[in-house]
């Protein structure tokens, strides 16, 4: 079996973000159930990726931007059985006008309507909206909506949350299948730190809105923060530093990979507490990967009732009142290990796995057949 992933990213080669992990740890996880995964991703040589990479047992292409909005010439080169995309966009169509006879997946991890965009939009830099043409057509256009209706399959790793996202944008026939992410399950019981510990992941995007999680630190000064990720957007990334490095409570150590030696993992060992300030998100990657460690979640979004369920949802932003409410006693420990259970017994990367090489097999089958 050859399976072929879809991205706009890998996390890799400097570039940060929940698909690009995501689409690694998949096909990480499948090369190393013995089967032959490729990975077609949006190239970037300024940080010193080739054409050609291998990582983690997938061979990865790099294709240049124009390349990916125009030709399928990559898929038909790569010839593999599955294309899965990682997230609908042109290159989707591209695969599966290219390669029609194939099995084509497509996972929606963050499908994005009008609203997601606007807030996208609102939450931006000048650069970001002079480029949203472009971003509408490769993450929006008819081309691509009509890649979701013609797979074979649609899977999505939210079991309800997203279901009516996806419907309203791609069609009320689409009917997503629930697959999990490929989280890690911690290889020994967390050592949490000595004191209350606030946690942060993600890039610093202007829609994630880091200033809450950075006054936050303000007026907790009894708690550490850490604020790990970076922005790609270098001078907004310099004015987060300067603005709030000096805070005695708060640490930004940048990017820290989930793949190496030294791991976000080490992070989310002591964290207490993962907070996401976002505008908007998906379901993100983090929740699953916090919460396996037994962290609390502190959020001003609920998809799946997570924080809810595990942690305090900051409706109305008021995270000060939730981080209170955590702390008092020792509530986020409470939380933290339902949290720990659940994603134990459904979020892990085993399940992910599984179900993935199921649905592969099966879809091969009915081909065939």
């Amino acid at each position: 079996m050859k399976v072929c992933l879809i991205s706009n990213q890998i996390a890799a080669w400097g570039k940060i973000g929940g698909f690009g992990t995501a689409t690694r740890a998949l096909g990480a996880g499948l090369a190393k159930r013995g089967i032959d995964v490729s990975a077609v991703v949006v190239r970037r040589p300024e940080s010193g990726q080739n054409k050609v990479e291998t990582l983690d047992g997938i061979t990865v292409y790099g294709a240049g931007s124009f390349e990916t909005l125009t030709s399928g010439k990559i898929f038909r080169q790569i010839d593999a059985d599955i294309y899965q995309s990682q997230e609908p966009t042109i290159a989707s169509y591209l695969a599966q006008r290219s390669m029609p006879d194939r099995v084509h997946v497509v996972t929606c991890r963050d499908p994005r309507d009008w609203h997601e965009h606007m807030v996208e939009l609102r939450h931006t830099n000048l650069k970001r909206r002079v480029m949203f043409p472009a971003t509408w057509y490769y993450e929006a256009s008819p081309w691509v909506k009509r890649s979701v209706r013609q797979a074979d399959i649609v899977l999505t790793p939210a079991p309800t949350a997203l279901t009516p996202r996806i419907k309203r944008l791609y069609g009320a026939e689409v009917s997503p299948r629930f697959v999990p992410y490929p989280v890690d399950l911690p290889p020994r019981e967390p050592v949490k730190s000595e004191t209350p510990m606030a946690l942060f992941v993600g890039r610093f995007d202007h829609r994630k809105r880091m200033e809450r999680f950075f006054e936050l630190a303000e007026k907790f000064p009894e708690c550490s923060f850490v604020a790990v990720g970076e922005a790609h957007d270098k001078s907004y990334d310099e004015h987060l530093r300067h603005t709030y490095g000096h805070l005695p409570n708060l640490e930004m150590p940048g990017f820290v990979p989930r793949f190496g030696e030294r791991t976000v993992a080490d992070y989310y060992e002591k964290a207490w507490v993962l907070v996401n300030t976002s505008a908007r998100e998906g379901l993100p990657y983090t929740f699953m990967e916090a919460g396996a460690y037994g962290a609390a979640l502190l959020s001003a979004l609920d998809p799946e009732d997570f924080a809810t369920r595990f942690g305090y949802y900051a409706a109305n932003d008021d995270f000060e009142e939730g981080l209170a409410y955590l702390l008092k006693d020792d509530l986020w420990q409470t939380r933290g290990e339902l949290a720990a259970q659940f994603i134990a017994e459904t979020w892990n990367e085993s399940n992910c796995l599984d179900e993935h090489i199921r649905i592969y097999e099966d879809l091969l089958r009915e081909s065939r057949r």
